[in-house]
């Protein structure tokens, strides 16, 4: 994501101006709308700027399409979180499985006496590395999700004050 300054203009202006040429039937590259939507539901300042834009607009339309595309933008992050879940849950339980196995068949090793001395250490040692990959990829997973779910309440949030400072209702009257 792009820091504010280092857009041609505001992403909040940016936006309503992607909004608008939408609507006159244009298309937009969506990495360019992901990062200029990022960069507005990730500052407070460009939250405000926004909403002051959607007062300004002219289009009467202009606050429920960018409601529409922060909507979208919520929807996708939830997608990504639910991936992310998903991703987190599968890598976490297959992890812990294999790291155990691995100590089990170390202690195995060990107990019945095929691997002796530094060797069973290191075997041993070897396996609880399995433990530490598990908590690493756990902690990473929970970080993605985390940063998909404030995404997603952030646009969700958004929309909302967008439609009301449009004086726009849920039902488009």
């Amino acid at each position: 994501m792009k820091a504010p300054s280092e857009f041609k203009r505001r992403p909040a202006t940016a936006l309503v101006a992607m909004a608008n040429s939408l609507s006159m039937g244009d298309s937009l590259p969506k990495g360019d709308l992901t990062r200029i939507i990022s960069a507005v539901i990730s500052d407070r300042a460009e939250r405000a700027a926004l909403l002051a834009a959607i007062r300004a607009s002219n289009d009467p339309d202009c606050g429920l399409a960018v409601a529409d595309l922060l909507t979208a933008f919520a929807t996708e992050a939830a997608e990504a979180e639910a991936q992310a879940r998903d991703a987190d849950q599968v890598i976490g339980q297959w992890a812990q499985r294999l790291a155990a196995g691995a100590l089990l068949a170390s202690f195995g090793a060990a107990i019945a006496g095929t691997v002796t001395g530094g060797l069973a250490f290191g075997l041993t040692l070897l396996s609880f590395s399995g433990f530490v990959f598990a908590t690493a990829s756990r902690i990473g997973g929970r970080v993605n999700m985390r940063r998909h779910a404030q995404a997603r309440d952030s646009a969700d949030s958004l929309a909302r004050h967008v439609l009301e400072a449009g004086k726009i209702g849920p039902d488009g009257k």
